[in-house]
Order: C-alpha cells, then sequence, then structure tokens
C-alpha cells in the first residue's frame, strides 16, 4: 500500500514540476436561487404527487390559470421522475421521493421522514404563503413540515 501512495505521490510531484498549477477551465460562480417572492401573491406549494399523464397536464393547466390570476407564484411538488410536463412550461418542480415505493423496497431505511425533512427545505427555501394537494396527499408530518420556518 506505501509503494502504491508513494508511486502516486512522485507521479503528481514530478507533474506538478515545472507547470504551474492552471486551471484549462475558468472557476464558475454558482448561479443565485430565484427569488421565492417574486410575484405580489407570494409563493404558494402545489403537490401534485402520484399524478401523471392527462391527469398532470389539467392540474398544470389550471395550476397556471389560477396563479397568474392571482399573482402568485407556484412551486410544484411530486414524486414523478418525468419532469418534461414542468419544463415546458417553465415551472419551478421540487422532486421528491415517492416514500412508499421506496418502503416496499427496501423498509429498513427511513423514507417517509427523508420526505419529511424534504418538505422542511422546501419550506424553508420557498416560505410558501398556501398549499395545495391535488393527486395523493403527503402525510400531515410532511405538510407540518412544509410551514415550519
Amino acid at each position: 500500500m506505501k509503494t502504491g501512495l508513494a508511486r502516486l505521490r512522485a507521479l503528481v510531484s514530478g507533474l506538478c514540476q515545472g507547470a504551474p498549477a492552471v486551471s484549462p477551465l475558468p472557476p464558475t460562480q454558482p448561479t443565485p436561487a430565484p427569488k421565492p417572492a417574486a410575484h405580489a401573491g407570494g409563493v404558494v406549494v402545489i403537490n401534485v404527487l402520484g399524478l401523471g399523464g392527462d391527469a398532470l397536464e389539467k392540474v398544470l393547466d389550471m395550476v397556471e390559470a389560477e396563479c397568474r390570476k392571482l399573482g402568485r407564484n407556484p412551486v410544484l411538488v411530486t414524486d414523478r421522475d418525468e419532469l418534461a410536463p414542468f419544463g415546458r412550461r417553465k415551472l419551478i418542480v421540487e422532486q421528491v421521493p415517492d416514500a412508499e415505493a421506496l418502503a416496499a423496497r427496501a423498509p429498513d431505511l427511513p423514507w417517509r421522514l427523508y420526505r419529511e425533512r424534504l418538505f422542511a427545505l422546501i419550506g424553508r427555501r420557498w416560505r410558501p404563503a398556501a398549499s395545495v394537494s391535488f393527486g395523493r396527499r403527503p402525510e400531515p408530518a410532511c405538510l407540518a413540515a412544509l410551514e415550519e420556518r
């Protein structure tokens, strides 16, 4: 083990001798998160857990129209892998795991607690004025965590 580490150190020091330590790419700055209160009415979290296909499309149409009319900024929460419907509309989406499906595959892991903590992070990030659920309603602990500040 020491001989492999010694060879690696020798290789790295040999590469670094005579060449300045310059990154070939310019440093990138992280882009700031969008401002949560972009609209006068604030943010509303829309839970669309379990929804997909035509049902999701209908809900997204309604959400866009109502939020535009009320001057609210929708943040959608999904447990699906398909994010294209949100992207086509340029909607903000947060993805949480399908805790029930994951618990069936790995029952020894705390999936519900993990999802609850994600809802708490979503609440802290977006500070929603309200939340609405379509499709499968999240557990009461997730909704309570969403309101934590």
